[in-house]
């Protein structure tokens, strides 16, 4: 399972390199999600190893698409606000 979710995190990354946008920014944010939600239970060795692996899929721009992807929420929770 391990290599699969790395595998995942790796193929978002590259499209969101490929085709920066809000679509493929957020596959990565959920990629790293299940990564981490998945390494949370994994033994230590396993934890430690998976977390240095995912850190070097990363790009320095990943803070910068979360906030892409956060801001995108926060506005999208405003309008349904709004409307309801």
């Amino acid at each position: 399972m391990l290599l699969k979710y790395l595998n995942e995190l790796d193929r978002a990354v590259q499209a969101a390199r490929l085709h920066p946008g809000l679509e493929q920014f957020s596959r990565c944010a959920e990629c790293a999600e299940v990564l981490k939600d998945y390494l949370r239970g994994q033994i230590e060795p396993v934890r430690v190893r998976g977390t240095e692996i995912m850190e070097t899929l990363l790009p320095e721009q990943f803070d910068e698409w979360m906030a892409i992807v956060g801001g995108a929420r926060a506005a999208n929770e405003g309008q349904r606000r709004y409307i309801a």
